[in-house]
C-alpha cells in the first residue's frame, strides 16, 4: 500500500511540475515584445487569430508597438475558410478583427486580394 501511495504522489508531482512549467512558458511567450523570438506565437496568444502558413514575413517593433505583415500561402490556405474560423468582420474590401483589453490593443487586417495579413499590436504597461 505504501508503494502505491509513493507512485501516486510521484505521478501527481510530475504532472504538477509539467503544468506549472508549461504555464510559465506560455506567460513568457505572451509577454515577449520582440520580432525575433516567438513573434507568431505572441500574436496568436494576444489576438486569438491563427497565423497560417505564410510565404513572407516583415516585422517592426519599437516603443511598445509591433507591426507584423505576412503574405499568406494561398496554395495551402483557403482564405474564405480562414476568415470564417478567425471571425473577421468585413469592412469594405478588407477583413478586420480588433480589440482593446487591459494588456494590449490590436487590429488585424486581411486583404484577400493580396493575401496580406497585417497585425498592429500595442502593448500596454501593466
Amino acid at each position: 500500500m505504501k508503494k502505491h501511495l509513493i507512485y501516486i504522489l510521484s505521478f501527481v508531482t510530475f504532472i504538477s511540475l509539467i503544468y506549472v512549467g508549461l504555464n510559465l512558458f506560455g506567460k513568457f511567450i505572451y509577454n515577449t515584445q520582440s520580432c525575433e523570438q516567438f513573434n507568431i506565437d505572441n500574436i496568436e496568444l494576444r489576438t486569438g487569430v491563427n497565423i497560417p502558413e505564410v510565404t513572407t514575413t516583415d516585422c517592426k517593433c519599437e516603443d511598445n508597438k509591433k507591426v507584423s505583415k505576412f503574405i499568406i500561402d494561398t496554395d495551402n490556405v483557403d482564405l474564405d475558410d480562414y476568415v470564417t474560423k478567425n471571425e473577421f468582420t468585413r469592412v469594405d474590401d478588407l477583413y478586420i478583427k480588433e480589440n482593446d483589453n487591459k494588456n494590449s490593443t490590436y487590429k488585424v487586417v486581411l486583404d484577400k486580394k493580396t493575401a496580406e495579413l497585417t497585425v498592429n499590436l500595442i502593448y500596454k504597461d501593466n
